[in-house]
């Protein structure tokens, strides 16, 4: 039997000596049998293909989350976890595929959303431990969240003042859910895209933000002129604002045209 084996054995029997009371007699719990894990995590409006990793609890005003898993036969094994936590864990599910369902609730315990969100995971074995994320989309919630979009400006890689050519000026139109935002930066640059402002450059103590924008997926077009207005810069990004105040600063990086 090879070192690493051995070790392995060794610890499991460590495990079971340690679990069920060892020398000292007494089991802790009626079962102390080593059980599989299955995992369950979740998260809220993770869409990294946008560039925004995803909001926390505090941002949706989630508690505690609820969990179900429901195995082939409708037995359904609950738990409720804070939101923190970020994972609700299952020990000792019978084999085979189970669908999840997670439900986001309040400080009251009330239900979040018109339905649980579904996924779908096999039951854990003590060797091979299984876990599965549930993303909660932004779809999913109730109407009334907005948040603040956070940004910083790159071109072609670099700050406007390093660029090629130099970016004297800058545009920049905000579009969630399909509606064009008539918004202000905090350093007051109108997000209609026609108001041009000078550039912001990258060394800037502070990113860019507009304060209380609509949450949810986001088009965002920039433009970038020279000292001679000409347009040299340009392109749109598809992105995504976050819910609540403290969101991630989002770094868009424009090409030349």
């Amino acid at each position: 039997m090879k070192a690493s084996a051995l070790l392995g054995s060794g610890l499991v029997a460590t495990a079971l000596v340690t679990g069920c009371g060892g020398d000292d007699g007494g089991c802790p719990t009626a079962d102390c049998t080593l059980k599989g894990r299955t995992v369950v995590k979740w998260s809220f409006n993770a869409y990294p293909e946008r560039g925004f990793s995803m909001d926390s609890c505090s941002d949706m005003g989630v508690a505690k989350v609820s969990v179900d898993v429901q195995d082939a036969d409708g037995v359904v094994t609950s738990l409720v976890e804070d939101c923190g936590i970020a994972q609700a864990v299952f020990s000792g599910l019978e084999p085979g595929d189970y669908t999840v369902f997670v439900m986001p609730l309040d400080g009251t315990g009330a239900v979040m959303l018109g339905a649980p969100i579904t996924g779908t995971v096999a039951a854990g074995t003590l060797e091979v431990p299984t876990e599965v994320t549930v993303n909660v989309p932004y779809e999913a919630w109730p109407p009334g969240y907005d948040g603040t979009f956070l940004f910083r400006i790159a071109w072609g890689g670099v700050s406007c003042d390093a660029s090629t050519p130099v970016i004297k000026d800058q545009t920049i139109k905000l579009v969630v859910n399909g509606v064009p935002q008539t918004l202000t930066t905090d350093d007051g640059q109108m997000t209609n895209g026609s108001d041009k402002k000078p550039c912001k450059k990258l060394t800037d103590e502070f990113p860019q933000s507009v304060l209380n924008v609509p949450f949810g997926p986001a088009t965002f077009l920039v433009q970038g002129f020279d000292d001679t207005g000409t347009m040299t810069f340009g392109t749109s990004f598809e992105t995504f604002v976050g819910a609540g105040i403290s969101n991630p600063t989002l770094k868009f990086d424009v090409p030349l045209m």
